[in-house]
């Protein structure tokens, strides 16, 4: 039996949007939207999208399609308002897998799922801080402060399943993070249950 994608795209997709892969801080990004920026778009949000477990972040093109889509649908051409998204893998998955049986759960074999878990939750956080410092100026390098050009002034987060519980941790942890969708996730994994 083949295995079930939770992330396949719906049968009806949203029009491709543009895709740009940058190399961000030894990180390849993925930036869509950039091109359906309108030249008036001063302020740009930021969607960062998260993978789940065992995935990469390709499987999250449709959700950016989907969210660039719908917010251009809505848009005008003279808006002061862009929209973009990106993602990237994270740590043991994707681009960056190093071993496989890291990414399994206790019932594969994976003795230390519970940490190889909250290593790439905690570094997917410190990896999307980062990049939250440096990506405005990789996409806009032309702009100021004064209130020329184009500055990414609002961030959102969407993340599924282990996404998710890194979509939590943005939120508690990064100001800059304002808002997020969170598919499948736990906000407190460290506590005990009884």
């Amino acid at each position: 039996m083949p295995e079930i994608n939770p992330m396949a795209p719906p049968s009806v997709e949203a029009p491709a949007v543009s895709k740009e892969t940058l190399l961000i801080a030894g990180l390849d990004t993925d930036i869509y939207g950039l091109s359906e920026l309108p030249p008036t778009a001063t302020s740009i949000t930021c969607l960062w999208i998260h993978h789940p477990r065992v995935r990469r972040k390709e499987d999250m093109s449709y959700i950016a399609n989907e969210m660039i889509s719908a917010f251009h649908a809505s848009s005008t051409t003279t808006s002061t308002r862009g929209l973009i998204a990106v993602a990237f893998d994270q740590r043991n998955h994707g681009s960056r897998l190093r071993s496989e049986i890291r990414n399994d759960s206790w019932k594969k074999g994976n003795g230390t799922h519970a940490q190889d878990m909250f290593a790439t939750v905690s570094g997917t956080v410190m990896d999307t801080i980062h990049l939250l410092d440096l990506l405005e100026g990789y996409l806009f390098p032309g702009a100021d402060h004064t209130g020329q050009g184009k500055h990414i002034d609002s961030n959102l987060v969407l993340g599924v399943s282990l996404g998710g519980h890194c979509a939590w941790q943005l939120l508690f942890s990064e100001p800059r993070i304002t808002a997020g969708v969170v598919v499948i996730g736990s906000p407190d994994y460290m506590s005990k249950r009884r």
